[in-house]
């Protein structure tokens, strides 16, 4: 009768024993699972953050624009049902941002057969035979366009009249002229739609980071001047720029820093009829000269720095700084390009 009840005793320790085993194996699998499916949630939650969600609809950066010969034009949403794969590119500072971000899909570019005045970055990766060339920036070529069977086109200002016709081919036409006010905001408002379109984010916080500090290293430096003056030189005429709201240089002043030797020149996006004997009088300590023929450096300081320019502020102490056309006047509003402008000043004035 004991060894009876021992072995009872000691078959229901070992079956304690086998559910105890039993119950842990349970919950430890129910740990593992919850875990699996915690991570797969995170995960899906994660690429949820980094990969853009579709349909997206975006809005162009300016709302609306007059054609020169007056004509209003309004600029609409655009839905996308999937991340544009073949893209059309118009802008060369847009074309530059998409390439700094790493976005693919570039299939067509106004390269106007190779003469086309676009940083040479960009010349080097996209103007050859698998890039369709759509024209210039200023004539298109509607059926190289079409050829090319886009899903996104991207243009700006000097592409605006034939918005219209663009849209006949395909609808997604984006307008990513900025409007804003503030230059530097506008660069950072076209990296963002690019972001969002294509789930560039982070690459853009750090784009976007790094041309800010270019920016306050300029600011800093130009804090340091009386004054200065933008010149824009086009086959052996100076046009002037002050910080007027119509003038095109204007952020040079007012985001850059640089205080103005004049307020008093007529402002227009393509400046003023300026002379030699005008930017003497104005006498600026730092004299900046875009070349917009986008010739060498000696062949425009042949004409620039002539007797009378030899009596200025600026050449008797060095502060004649000759600008990249490409990238200030074609190419303007790129991430990259931008800081490249902003090193040409950072490298010329030490």
């Amino acid at each position: 009768m004991k060894k009876w009840k021992f072995l009872t005793a000691a078959a229901l320790t070992l079956m304690l024993a086998a559910c105890g085993s039993d119950e842990e194996s349970k919950t430890e699998g129910t740990n593992d699972q919850a875990s699996t499916e915690q991570n797969a949630t995170d995960s899906k939650e994660n690429a949820a953050t980094e990969a853009p969600v579709f349909p997206m609809t975006v809005s162009p950066l300016t709302a609306g624009s007059e054609t020169e010969d007056g004509k209003s034009i309004t600029f609409e949403d655009v839905t996308f049902e999937e991340a544009p794969k073949n893209i059309i590119v118009f802008d060369y500072g847009f074309l530059d941002t998409l390439d700094a971000l790493g976005v693919e899909g570039i299939v067509g570019i106004a390269a106007n057969g190779g003469k086309g005045n676009i940083p040479t970055h960009i010349k080097e990766k996209y103007v050859n035979d698998s890039v369709a060339d759509v024209g210039s920036l200023k004539q298109i070529d509607f059926e190289k366009v079409a050829a090319a069977n886009p899903d996104a086109i991207f243009i700006s200002g000097r592409q605006a009249p034939f918005y219209e016709e663009l849209k006949e081919i395909t609808p997604n036409v984006v307008f990513i002229g900025s409007d804003n006010e503030n230059y530097v905001d506008g660069v950072f408002e076209t990296v963002d739609l690019a972001a969002q379109i294509f789930g560039k984010e982070e690459k853009a916080e750090e784009l976007k980071a790094n041309l800010q500090a270019k920016v306050d290293q300029v600011k800093e430096k130009a804090a340091g001047y009386e004054n200065a003056l933008v010149a824009m030189y086009n086959d052996k005429k100076i046009s002037g720029f002050d910080n007027g709201p119509d003038s095109r240089f204007a952020y040079v002043y007012n985001d850059f820093g640089f205080k103005p030797s004049t307020t008093e020149i007529t402002s227009s996006s393509h400046g003023s009829d300026f002379s030699y004997e005008s930017i003497l009088s104005v006498d600026p300590e730092v004299l900046l000269i875009i070349d917009r023929t986008a010739s060498d450096v000696e062949t425009i300081k042949a004409d620039i720095e002539n007797d009378i320019i030899k009596q200025t502020r600026a050449y008797k102490e060095g502060k004649i700084v000759y600008l990249d056309g490409v990238n200030w006047y074609f190419s303007s509003n790129g991430v990259t390009t931008e800081v490249d402008k902003l090193d040409e000043i950072l490298n010329e004035l030490k």
